[in-house]
């Protein structure tokens, strides 16, 4: 698979997100979650009540973009006793912000200002407060989901999530909510996330072939960046 150089850049930007944690496979072993993690479901449902959209696709892109850590750009470490991850905007690749890695960048777009402007707030305000960063981003995933409603199967969000991405690759999005729907089809856990497994139909949203492509072995593809290797589905795989 070979990416030419703005491909390339997408993917890295992709798997920055993406790659921050190991993978945890439900595995039928019970794990305890964290204070904060447990306070975050309790912001998921309610953002998911007020704009009618899934809690799983909240919770599971919060754990794609950031293991459910919260995003802050660099200096600017919350002072309210929830952790919080540095991000350098100056780092080399365009960072995501809050839980809900919202954007604000050229290559992903302005996601960070839409989903602040969706809830009246400032942008300021979905840096800093992890309530208002998740009810921005359940605004801006409804905005996408053009009227659909948590009554509508999960696999109808995908073009929604995939919107939400800001990835204008399709082959690449595609890899974005491959992940986000796997991580609600196989579950999550850990101590600071919990993705309860719940069935979709992976065939109904990418069909046949493509869904072997994007669960084709990985392979490893160069980025340009500090960490330069990357894995990702071998499109052209047969």
């Amino acid at each position: 698979m070979k990416l030419n150089n703005k491909a390339g850049l997408l993917v890295a930007l992709f798997a920055a997100g993406m790659a921050g944690a190991p993978a945890a496979f439900a595995d039928g072993k019970a794990s305890e979650l964290n204070l904060h993690a447990k306070k975050y479901q309790q912001y998921f449902a309610e953002a998911s009540a007020e704009f009618n959209v899934p809690v799983e696709l909240l919770e599971a892109i919060a754990y794609a973009e950031t293991r459910w850590r919260h995003h802050m750009p660099k200096g600017q470490a919350r002072k309210n006793g929830e952790p919080d991850v540095e991000v350098d905007p100056h780092g080399g690749m365009p960072p995501n912000y809050g839980i809900m890695g919202l954007r604000n960048d050229s290559h992903f777009g302005t996601s960070l200002v839409q989903a602040a402007g969706l809830i009246r707030e400032q942008p300021a305000t979905l840096l800093s407060s992890t309530r208002a960063n998740i009810r921005g981003a359940a605004a801006l995933l409804a905005y996408h989901g053009a009227r659909k409603t948590r009554a509508f199967p999960l696999e109808d969000w995908e073009r929604a999530v995939a919107l939400y991405s800001g990835i204008p690759q399709p082959e690449i999005a595609q890899l974005y909510t491959y992940e986000v729907f796997t991580a609600i089809r196989q579950g999550r856990e850990g101590a600071d996330y919990k993705i309860r497994q719940r069935h979709v139909e992976m065939e109904k949203i990418y069909g046949r072939d493509k869904l072997k492509k994007l669960a084709a072995p990985r392979i490893t593809v160069e980025t340009g960046v500090p960490d330069p290797k990357i894995s990702v589905p071998d499109f052209q795989s047969k």
